[in-house]
């Protein structure tokens, strides 16, 4: 998963926690709670991993992080790094 996907599944188990039928402190509430929580905050690491990144009008990324952590993190964010030379 990239972290727009960790930010949707958040949403989609917050609003399960929620759902008609569901008592506040019942299991099914605690534990979308609780899926809710990790995807979100696996959503802001690649959000505040990329924060400091330019993506140019040719798709190339370039981070402001050290090259090495700035690839992996392109990687776990699902951000293809292009390089076309006319950036």
């Amino acid at each position: 998963m990239n972290g727009p996907e960790h930010y949707a599944a958040a949403q989609e188990y917050l609003a399960a926690a929620k759902a008609d039928g569901i008592e506040p402190g019942d299991a099914a509430e605690v534990s979308n709670l609780a899926f809710a929580q990790v995807h979100a905050t696996l959503a802001l690491a690649a959000a505040t991993a990329m924060a400091g990144s330019i993506v140019t009008a040719h798709g190339a990324v370039n981070a402001a992080l050290p090259a090495a952590d700035g690839k992996a993190w392109q990687a776990v964010a699902g951000v293809v790094a292009q390089t076309s030379g006319r950036d």
